[in-house]
């Protein structure tokens, strides 16, 4: 019984959808064409030309380039020109790493009481031997010199013989001054002469400039660790 009252209403649905009737769109329609000669006039128009892409004129230093790469494609298109590129490449590493152990050697990082040739001390002392240098008088004298990069310099010592002093490195004149960085164990001590050495890394092996207001900001630092030892 209810299959049959489904279809009862669905026969009506459909039957009255049959009886609506279709709307016909019954306005005037005005047909519109393009205009050959404006369509022309716009191909015409640079400004339209949307497909033509105009490459920027090279500069001076792209045409360089070009010369140079062009050259060496003529230089490696050749058999000879390739072996005599090779032996380039390979003087010219040698070379570099030549330059770069000449560097190394002169900032003479290998020990610290080391310095390069053309480095006056300022005081005479056997560099071997920090227990001999007469601190006191010797950084007086290269601060009324206005040799502050050696006063840093002799701070440095004199903080680290202090140190030796009291037994917490074991002064070797071949370490370097990070071995003992590595080597001090008190903990409240590391931190401060981490970050002395970094100071006496830069003022000395990097020859950079201390001037007068520097050095009185750095002594502080060194005499500050002083009083903790």
């Amino acid at each position: 019984m209810r299959y049959l009252v489904i279809i009862f209403f669905g026969l009506i649905c459909l039957k009255s959808d049959a009886q609506k009737k279709v709307a016909y769109d019954s306005s005037s329609v005005q047909q519109r064409n393009f205009s050959a000669s404006s369509i022309d006039e716009y191909k015409d128009d640079r400004d339209y030309r949307y497909d033509a892409y105009v490459s920027p004129a090279p500069t001076l230093w792209e045409r360089f380039w070009r010369w140079v790469w062009s050259k060496y494609a003529a230089i490696m298109s050749t058999a000879g020109g390739r072996i005599t590129m090779r032996v380039f490449y390979i003087a010219f590493a040698v070379a570099a790493v030549t330059f770069f152990v000449f560097k190394v050697m002169k900032m003479n990082r290998v020990s610290l009481f080391g310095r390069s040739g053309d480095e006056k001390p300022g005081y005479t002392v056997e560099e071997e031997n920090i227990h001999g240098i007469s601190f006191g008088e010797a950084i007086e004298k290269a601060v009324r010199e206005g040799n502050y990069r050696l006063a840093v310099r002799l701070l440095y010592l004199q903080n680290l013989k202090l140190l030796a002093d009291r037994n917490l490195v074991a002064w070797r004149p071949d370490k370097t001054n990070y071995d003992y960085v590595r080597e001090l164990d008190k903990k409240e001590l590391k931190q401060p002469f981490t970050l002395l050495t970094h100071i006496f890394e830069y003022a000395w092996y990097g020859n950079s400039p201390v001037g007068k207001d520097d050095f009185t900001t750095l002594k502080e630092q060194f005499i500050s660790f002083q009083h903790q030892l």
